[in-house]
């Protein structure tokens, strides 16, 4: 039974005095029993007010109004996949804002913090490069003695090759560590290149 809201004081003075209940709950709206009617919009726009939502209009969302006429409830329209996406974007954005504001005061707080995180991947990185050049010495010497072994005729033993195969594999385990640090320290630079910038759009 569609109703025009133009009529609506009038059907629901009538259901006051008749006693009547004015409509039937839509599916899983049960909180305000059967005395209530419920208002959407048609596919040409017009607000329609009935005794239940068509199951073609509940994703465009509707009103539930008391017998008073009071709406009692909103029930919004249906968000589509862009904008459920959109909706998880803003919000996680919100947190992030506020996760901003909470652990920083100011835009130089954010520099002290990059300067403190940025000294100690440096400090890592410096031992890396300096284990680096010590292997590499370690290296040169362990040839250095196979090399003279070979000039005098003898052979390298097998100990002192596995040695200088040893030594270069981890030279290359320390350089793949150096470059992860690398990264990081580039990454931590960017991230608070972000940070700065967003606490300047949402400190005021």
């Amino acid at each position: 039974m569609k109703i025009a809201p133009s009529t609506i004081s009038l059907l629901l003075a009538a259901a006051l005095a008749a006693g009547a209940p004015a409509t039937v709950c839509v599916a899983g709206e049960t909180e305000f029993g059967d005395d209530v009617l419920y208002r959407y919009t048609d596919e040409n726009g017009v607000q329609v007010l009935d005794d239940a939502v068509p199951p073609r209009y509940v994703a465009g969302g509707y009103e539930i109004l008391g017998r008073s006429g009071r709406v009692l409830k909103v029930v919004p329209p249906q968000l589509t996949g862009d904008e459920l996406k959109e909706q998880k974007r803003r919000r996680a954005q919100e947190k992030a804002d506020r996760k901003l504001l909470k652990r920083y005061n100011s835009i130089a707080d954010i520099e002290s913090a990059r300067s403190r995180k940025l000294a100690t991947v440096e400090q890592d990185m410096a031992i890396m490069r300096s284990n680096i050049v010590t292997l590499g010495n370690q290296i040169e010497q362990e040839e250095a003695k196979a090399a003279r072994t070979q000039r005098n005729g003898g052979d390298v033993v097998p100990e002192l090759l596995q040695r200088i195969e040893d030594l270069r594999q981890e030279v290359e385990v320390v350089r793949e560590r150096l470059q992860r640090r690398e990264a990081e320290a580039e990454r931590l630079d960017k991230e608070f290149d972000r940070a700065a910038a967003r606490f300047a759009e949402i400190a005021d």
